[in-house]
């Protein structure tokens, strides 16, 4: 099989130098193929490292509105779910790629930030379906017939989906509590009347204070609301399908350094999702992702055995961001009427999405809690009846036992 390499300049043909047809990129390679006659023509790969593009730079006046235009391929809108993305201009969509609505519009494209960086798909359709499957075979609350009826309809959809990646340098100052564990001997009188002592644990709380330093590196945010929907029954006639992007940004195993500078040759045979989480809205949601690691570092430099947080200043310095293209591969499956739906990983093949739980698992699971909630019960209740010098078991009538021989009996109480 021949191969030629593909410059920059010449990406936008995508024509098969053999039989005229649309390429398409093939995951897991830098070469984009023929689907008809199977000829590949490798990627110039740049090599140029990825330019971390000053934060504050881009909240100037006016900066974030004009700085980059991205003006490659057509851009169209749903007016079912309203997601926006791009089509090759070699290629014409009829429907939405998210939720098949075929109210489709042409959009007026606006001014934006160009993506720095595409990740490229590393696997197929074929081995994110398989992924689907193990997944869904892993599911322990799931019907056992699930894995075999599941993924019988449809396809999974591979799709460029924006993220905002995000650096910052925090420092933080704090006042706080540092609490220290002690424990101290209680006399109390239990319900027999005898004297008892115990062990409580009592904390000493001492003021503290200080500054924490955090780096963070890379913090990943989505930067689109609609990715993978669940499609409609099937005959069924609407535009309305459930839409929720929370199972992309749950995608944990990316590897970032795998990101090659953005060059449109990657997405051939791929449509591009474009982002509706604009960079201010990207920047405080990755803020919020950061909060936790922020509280996680005073706690620790508080020290002791507990700590309380009373106040909190951070500062957020040397930030920057990129502009990031990651493959995911979307689709939906329906099991006994209702609508699921799943995300994979392109790069690494991991599943986040839904799967439903079987009612006879939940109800085995509850009878055998309940079960062994009884036993424990009734071998606590035959323990505290021997240390009384009873049978639990035994009939009506006055009882009589000698302290001193039975074995149940402390005489130190």
């Amino acid at each position: 099989m021949s191969s030629t390499t593909l410059d920059s300049t010449q990406v936008e043909r995508f024509k098969c130098e053999q039989c005229g047809a649309d390429l398409e990129f093939k995951p897991g390679t830098t070469s984009l193929v023929c689907p008809y006659c199977g000829h590949a023509q490798s990627i110039r790969i740049e090599v140029s490292p990825l330019e971390e593009m000053p934060l504050e730079h881009f909240f100037e006046m006016g900066r974030l509105e004009t700085e980059y235009v991205d003006a490659s391929g057509q851009t169209l809108r749903c007016r079912g779910c309203g997601a926006e993305f791009s089509v090759p201009e070699t290629k014409q969509s009829d429907e939405c790629p998210f939720c098949g609505s075929k109210v489709i519009i042409e959009n007026t494209p606006l001014v934006r930030i160009k993506p720095h960086g595409v990740l490229p798909f590393q696997i197929t359709e074929l081995q994110s379906r398989k992924s689907v499957q193990t997944w869904l075979g892993s599911r322990f609350w799931a019907p056992n017939d699930l894995r075999k009826l599941a993924l019988r309809e449809g396809k999974l959809r591979g799709f460029y989906v924006p993220f905002w990646t995000f650096d910052s340098a925090t420092t933080s100052s704090y006042s706080g509590m540092r609490g220290e564990h002690y424990w101290e001997t209680e006399h109390y009188t239990d319900s027999e009347g005898n004297s008892q002592t115990r062990q409580v644990m009592r904390t000493h709380w001492y003021p503290a204070s200080g500054v924490v330093d955090v780096a963070f590196d890379d913090v990943l945010v989505l930067a689109a609301r609609t990715v993978g929907q669940a499609p409609p029954r099937e005959g069924e006639v609407t535009d309305r399908t459930k839409t929720d992007a929370r199972y992309s940004q749950l995608l944990s195993t990316w590897q970032l350094g795998g990101v090659n500078p953005y060059q449109a040759t990657f997405l051939v045979g791929f449509q591009a999702l474009r982002y509706d989480v604009d960079l201010p809205m990207g920047w405080e949601r990755a803020r919020e992702a950061m909060e936790p690691h922020i509280y996680d570092a005073i706690r620790w430099d508080i020290g002791g055995d507990e700590q309380r947080v009373l106040s909190k200043s951070t500062e957020y310095n040397h930030n920057t961001f990129k502009h990031l293209l990651l493959p995911v591969y979307t689709g939906g499956y329906h099991y006994r009427g209702k609508p699921y739906r799943v995300v994979v990983n392109g790069q690494t093949g991991e599943v986040q999405g839904e799967a439903p739980i079987s009612f006879w698992k939940v109800l085995v699971a509850v009878l055998l809690a309940i079960a062994l909630i009884s036993t424990i019960a009734y071998f606590v209740a035959q323990e505290n009846a021997r240390k009384q010098g009873r049978s639990f078991n035994s009939s009506p009538g006055p009882t009589t036992f000698d302290p001193t021989t039975d074995p149940g009996w402390d005489l130190g109480k």
